[in-house]
């Protein structure tokens, strides 16, 4: 449970200390509700982000350890500890396929003077617990949701649904918000349901939807949402199966009269284009893993200006197994050939979700509705690669 904030007082009466009873700076009884969170975000072999919010500024800290909470991570940036309501923590330096304890902890700033500034109390999360990835395991197992589209308590439902049977982590394929339109919208509609869902303990991997390129707030989404690398799109290894993360963009052209020559999808995806094909081509995965699963929102690539064959193109070569989707709001599997595709093409709807299991022979596919009914099923064999 969340520390509960403590009654505050005037700012002429500093209250008992939270740490030193002589700190030289005033501190103040006034503790920060955290009001988001925490999330695992995009979890990696060796490093995953943590976020949460709190309701005033504050700082963050990050204790954790294997058998005890032994170690501490505070963010900061250009020697500056962040202070903030949002918080979002980068452990590094950890160890494949391993558990982890972790708490958060966020303690009131209550004015940034030049000196002394003003402190408050600390509010401490409880402790939850995360497996890191780990590319040797012989088995994995996932599920996907897309489009939940501010609807929480759509958002809820799958993310129980998906939890039903033990997964290594969830996706969310995009479009979680109509637009992005502030910090609180944000996390009303879309973090803190998933927080919630995800209870702390479960890795989230995000893939941008065209929705979230939309309002004053989606210039602002990275610092919530980006991958450890600072971008929307990059891979990552669980057991049999390598990923790679896509950002499909926009659906319309750039010189759509609704973005009013504010969009540059052109210049962005020949940037992810020129990445695309690196990877595929030169990533030992690639070829070493069992399975590739390529995980995006808009099944056709999004807007490339007639150049979505271009992708085809490169999955094939690279002998993509699966390609994850959304956007459509409804259910659809491309088989191989139907589309020039040599991969199986899942787009799903917006009240489902897909668990994916794969060892090193198979990759099995179900798509569930919110009643629990299997709607659609596959299995994909090994390939050579």
């Amino acid at each position: 449970m969340h520390a509960q904030p403590m009654p505050a007082k005037t700012a002429a009466a500093p209250a008992a200390v939270d740490d030193d009873a002589n700190a030289p700076y005033k501190v103040y009884d006034a503790t920060p509700a955290i009001t988001m969170g925490p999330l695992l975000l995009d979890m990696a072999e060796d490093s995953v982000v943590i976020e949460w919010m709190t309701d005033a500024p504050s700082d963050a800290k990050v204790s954790y350890g294997e058998h005890a909470l032994d170690h501490e991570a505070v963010p900061q940036v250009d020697g500056l500890v962040s202070v903030g309501t949002m918080h979002r923590v980068v452990l590094r330096g950890l160890q494949p396929g391993r558990t982890y304890q972790y708490r958060v902890a966020s303690r009131r700033v209550v004015a940034l003077r030049p000196y002394w500034p003003d402190r408050g109390r600390t509010a401490e999360s409880d402790v939850y617990s995360f497996t890191t990835f780990d590319a040797s395991k012989p088995s994995t197992s996932f599920a996907t949701m897309t489009d939940t589209h501010e609807n929480v308590e759509r958002v809820r439902a799958l993310a129980e649904l998906a939890q039903r049977q033990p997964v290594d982590f969830v996706v969310h394929t995009g479009d979680g918000v109509h637009y992005a339109t502030g910090e609180n919208q944000v996390k009303d509609k879309f973090l803190e349901p998933l927080a919630t869902g995800l209870q702390g303990r479960m890795p989230l991997l995000y893939a941008r939807g065209n929705h979230e390129y939309r309002g004053e707030f989606a210039r602002s989404l990275g610092d919530y949402l980006h991958a450890q690398e600072s971008r929307y799109y990059y891979t990552r290894d669980q057991g049999p199966v390598h990923l790679v993360v896509v950002d499909t963009g926009e659906d319309k052209p750039d010189a759509t009269n609704v973005y009013a020559g504010l969009n540059d999808l052109r210049a962005y995806r020949a940037e992810e284009y020129a990445w695309f094909k690196r990877v595929l081509a030169e990533e030992p995965r690639v070829r070493a893993a069992p399975f590739t699963v390529v995980l995006g929102h808009d099944p056709a690539w999004g807007w490339l200006d007639g150049a979505d064959g271009e992708w085809t193109k490169r999955a094939n070569e690279a002998k993509v197994d699966l390609f994850i989707a959304g956007h459509l709001h409804r259910l659809e599997r491309v088989k191989p050939g139907e589309r020039g595709n040599d991969f199986t093409i899942l787009a799903l709807g917006q009240d489902q979700i897909a668990r994916v299991e794969a060892d090193e022979r198979v990759l099995k596919v179900s798509v569930i509705d919110r009643t629990g009914k299997t709607v659609e099923a596959f299995v994909l064999k090994r390939r050579d690669k």
